[in-house]
């Protein structure tokens, strides 16, 4: 350790030491401290806009100063402009067939938006396009938009990919999902086609989730990332259809859903319009401009200071639902998700301020994950450190107090070779990485990581284990059924002092093994032969 390493370990020691006794809450001294602090009702739940919210920057902000981080880009607090955009109850959405037309209702039949902050768009008779699953993956020699242009149209499309649908492991990743079966990546392409709709087909096992997830989510007013004049226009119209009202629909064109979904596995698959299908709407909004923060801070390296290692964990939860009228708590207080998260990233925060390290360090706790992942969105596509100079990155999302265990899980396994570094660190501990036991559900596309793998880094999204040393797999499957079905996104995710922290501080002890010595390497771990996204980090780093 150098002279200056050293007087700052006395420094930070001798803070930590002085907080023991009069708590700073910008210094707390354990991962449980900040998870009590973070999940407390003076938090509010810590939403975007809110006073928690702010409590909640300021917190991080702090912390990442008192251990002598650096800001990034001259400062801590980095903007995400954002905008709300609240759907107006007169618009509508309709299907028309030659004179016949047929006004479908919010909510039971379909939900539709618009992303575009305009308070008015208009779309009349236009033809609906069939386009399988809305895929254009060249290493799969597969694209559902071949030989037609959707320009003006409307997009008709199906969720997952044709991997699950076949089952094969010929096809795609088998039953587990790639981005292509993701929703933000078929909105995305029919963008890139130039159409001016898209509807996609709600299905319950594909999608993973019921039609009331789709209903809750869409409903009501949406957040979304301001755009520039240079950035690409969302399309004028996206939505999700109920598999059922779309059966009814399909009988005036000759088809109905079933046959849609086997034409749609065929390699020769080619697009085709709806006989006389075609979609009118009204899209009437009240648009609000706001900005929030992601909360960053650098440690610079002393070899390689261009050269990042990435830590994300996003600060954001619900907040308070005022629409409990009768006494009971009304605050979510995000315990689970996503204080353990920010408690993982300061805790590392903290080990690395008392390090040098070959490499760069970046920290970053981002907003508005609970909007659609916007605040890492917004930092990935604007990020003030070139994306090919981040070597790769560990996202911390909703760390389970579940107890030490014998395993590691990775969500979306079979992605890069980080899982390999992970392997090994494993091996050392007599443990073992375990599969993302649901790959089928997309659970990788659903975190702030995605933001950055889509664009090229390897990303690991890791979390404690499904085997653990007192219980087992029962234990560990019983503990999170409970969290999912009782917890998750309710008044109920609250800190308790019964939890049992080793898990997670063996969590974040191997993620930090792992990273140290990346940051003290040469290494550029890459994604696997065949993931989606190793072409975009092959050009990225030859360039």
């Amino acid at each position: 350790m150098t002279k200056k390493h050293f007087l700052t370990y006395i420094f930070l020691t001798t803070l930590l030491i002085s907080c023991s006794s009069n708590r700073d809450e910008a210094m707390p001294l354990t991962m449980e401290e900040t998870i009590k602090i973070l999940a407390s009702d003076e938090y509010e739940g810590r939403a975007p806009g809110s006073e928690g919210g702010k409590l909640t920057k300021n917190f991080i902000s702090k912390t990442f100063k008192n251990y002598g981080l650096l800001p990034v880009d001259k400062s801590y607090f980095l903007e995400v402009p954002a905008v709300n955009i609240d759907l107006s109850p007169n618009s509508f959405f309709s299907i028309s067939f030659r004179n016949s037309d047929e006004n479908l209702e919010p909510g039971k039949d379909v939900v539709f938006w618009t992303k575009r902050t305009t308070d008015y768009e208009k779309i009349r008779s236009s033809d609906l396009i069939f386009v399988g699953y809305g895929i254009v993956a060249p290493e799969y020699n597969w694209n559902d938009y071949d030989g037609i242009d959707v320009k003006g149209k409307t997009v008709v499309m199906l969720i997952n990919d044709p991997g699950f649908a076949s089952g094969s492991p010929r096809l795609f990743n088998g039953r587990a999902m790639t981005y292509y079966g993701r929703w933000t990546y078929k909105f995305e392409e029919a963008a890139r086609q130039g159409a001016a709709a898209a509807i996609i087909v709600h299905d319950e096992e594909p999608a993973s989730y019921p039609w009331s997830v789709v209903e809750s989510s869409w409903s009501g007013p949406q957040l979304s990332l301001q755009r520039s004049n240079n950035d690409s226009q969302p399309i004028q119209l996206e939505s999700w259809i109920h598999k059922d009202k779309l059966n009814e629909l399909l009988k005036y064109s000759g088809f109905n859903l079933e046959s849609l979904q086997e034409i749609a596995l065929s390699k020769t698959f080619k697009p085709f319009n709806l006989r006389g299908l075609q979609l009118n709407s009204d899209i009437y909004n009240q648009v609000n401009y706001f900005t929030s923060h992601n909360i960053g801070a650098i440690k610079k390296g002393s070899k390689y200071p261009d050269e990042y290692i990435l830590f994300t964990a996003h600060w954001d939860h619900i907040g308070i639902n005022n629409n409990i009228k009768d006494g009971s708590d009304n605050i979510y207080n995000g315990a689970v998700d996503n204080a353990t998260g920010v408690a993982a990233l300061l805790e590392l925060s903290k080990r690395f301020s008392l390090k040098e390290t070959d490499r760069s360090i970046l920290f970053l706790s981002v907003t508005l994950e609970e909007s659609g992942l916007l605040g890492s969105e917004y930092f990935a596509n604007n990020s003030p450190i070139p994306l090919r100079n981040i070597v790769a990155g560990f996202n911390f999302d909703a760390i389970h107090p579940s107890g030490l265990s014998n395993d590691m899980v990775v969500i979306g396994y079979g992605a890069s070779e980080l899982e390999d570094l992970l392997e090994l660190e494993l091996i050392k501990q007599n443990r073992y990485v375990n599969p993302d036991p649901t790959p089928e559900k997309g659970f990788f596309y659903r975190s702030d990581h995605i933001s950055f793998a889509k664009r090229g880094v390897p990303m690991l999204y890791s979390n404690n284990g499904s085997d653990l040393v007192e219980g087992g797999r029962d234990k560990a499957f019983n503990l999170a059924y409970d969290y999912t079905a009782n917890h998750y996104h309710q008044p109920s995710d609250e800190y308790n002092k019964n939890w049992d922290m080793d898990g997670i501080e063996q969590t974040v002890n191997t993620i930090f093994n792992i990273s140290n010595d990346l940051a003290n390497s040469t290494d550029w771990p890459n994604w696997y032969e065949g993931n989606e996204f190793k072409a975009i980090r092959d050009r990225q780093r030859s360039n």
